[in-house]
């Protein structure tokens, strides 16, 4: 879970009816998840559908003889005590039962903004904020709005695995001390599922994806398709996987006509229990893009490819089909250059975290047993590749996960 919150408390809920007039408080409001504020102009699916201005922000230009009220620099929510300029783009805000996601501070001041033309100023573009909504409900003045301080989301790691048997729960204790707030513990073989849903039940932060690897694909059968299905409706089960196709080892093409229906049979799955699907794909990019545009054609669930290892034109192709991109250890190799052109040229906002533990630690402890608690050297590679703040790259992708996880309530 997120650190203690800091908290402010709603002033104003302001909408204007028509574009170009100015926004007024109607004291109570209705949002929309994915549009924005019942019955105003602005409202969308664009990034932009409430905008944010702190109390304080507005006294302080009062202060210099300003007479403004509430919605005057276009701003739908005044809230006290909390500074938004200092939260970075991905920050959740929460009140009552709704959600807003940060997607932008700032913007540009409209030509002609009466407020600059009297004072030479505005505050909008400085100390504005803008906000996507996640999660739609009712919002007053005098509600409680908090802010909820990102944590590292680690996306597929293998708790399960006999690498972590000697301080399996020492370590998995010392996590959200360390700000690791989620962990998804992946199955990948035939057998594991109850080792990783003992791990799920012991430990709140930590969620579970069941599936059967490519490498074990010879020993699935009905029996085994039927336990993916009991798990997949487990309270915590947040996605199938790691599923896919691996080539690397599996020369013969009976081999490969064998992981290629049991891939589809698990798509099947996270279709009919509408999961999203975790991708293991290995020397096998164009069977896999087939099968991914094949599915995704008749709908999905969202989905990510798992420890991406193609090209920036390959990674395209899922990137335009709305799914993620999951960036672990490797990024920060020095013979990486694929996968940080990939990075580069990925959203942040279709990026997710993962470690793939033990295996694949990043740089400077490349070669040991990675975990979790390696994953801060990720997320400095990420941010020194796209030239944002480390903290950033965590609160977008967090959120990132939480949505395309189902863990937004």
């Amino acid at each position: 879970m997120s650190e203690k919150a800091e908290s402010g408390t709603v002033l104003a809920v302001c909408v204007s009816r028509e574009k170009g007039t100015q926004k007024q408080n109607v004291g109570s409001a209705h949002f929309i998840e994915d549009f924005g504020i019942e019955g105003d102009a602005h409202a969308g699916k664009w990034h932009r559908q409430v905008s944010l201005l702190s109390h304080d922000k507005i006294e302080a230009f009062r202060a210099k003889g300003a007479e403004v009220t509430d919605g005057a620099f276009g701003e739908h929510l005044v809230v006290t005590n909390l500074d938004f300029r200092s939260f970075p783009v991905g920050t959740r805000l929460i009140c009552r039962d709704v959600i807003l996601e940060m997607t932008q501070i700032g913007k540009e001041c409209h030509h002609g903004c009466l407020i600059f033309q009297k004072m030479g100023e505005c505050i909008m573009p400085r100390e504005g904020v803008f906000t996507r909504v996640l999660k739609g409900g009712k919002v007053s003045v005098g509600d409680e709005m908090t802010v909820d301080k990102a944590m590292i989301f680690d996306t597929h790691a293998h708790y399960d695995d006999e690498a972590f048997d000697e301080d399996r729960f020492a370590m998995l204790d010392s996590m959200q001390e360390n700000g690791i707030g989620h962990i998804v513990d992946v199955c990948a073989s035939v057998g594991h599922f109850d080792r990783v849903y003992d791990l799920v039940e012991k430990y709140p932060f930590v969620y579970g994806a069941v599936g059967v690897h490519p490498d074990d694909a010879d020993k699935v059968d009905a029996t085994v398709l039927d336990e993916i299905r009991r798990y997949c409706d487990m309270k915590k089960t947040v996605a199938v996987g790691e599923i896919g196709l691996d080539y690397y080892w599996h020369k013969e093409k009976e081999e490969h006509l064998l992981q290629q229906k049991v891939f589809r049979q698990q798509m099947h799955i996270a279709r009919e229990k509408k999961l999203p699907f975790m991708i293991h794909s290995r020397d096998a990019a164009e069977d896999t893009l087939n099968i991914v545009k094949e599915y995704m054609q008749d709908g999905m669930y969202g989905g990510v490819i798992h420890c991406f290892s193609y090209s920036k034109e390959i990674a395209r192709e899922y990137l335009n089909m709305g799914l993620y991109l999951g960036i672990g250890g490797v990024v920060t190799f020095k013979n990486s250059r694929k996968l940080k052109e990939v990075a580069e040229y990925a959203p942040l906002n279709q990026i997710l975290l993962e470690t793939d533990c033990p295996y694949m630690a990043p740089v400077p402890n490349r070669g040991k047993r990675n975990s979790s608690l390696y994953l801060p050297e990720v997320v400095k590679t990420i941010a020194e590749i796209k030239g944002i703040s480390c903290e950033e790259v965590v609160a977008v992708t967090e959120s990132n996960a939480l949505k395309v996880l189902g863990l937004v309530k």
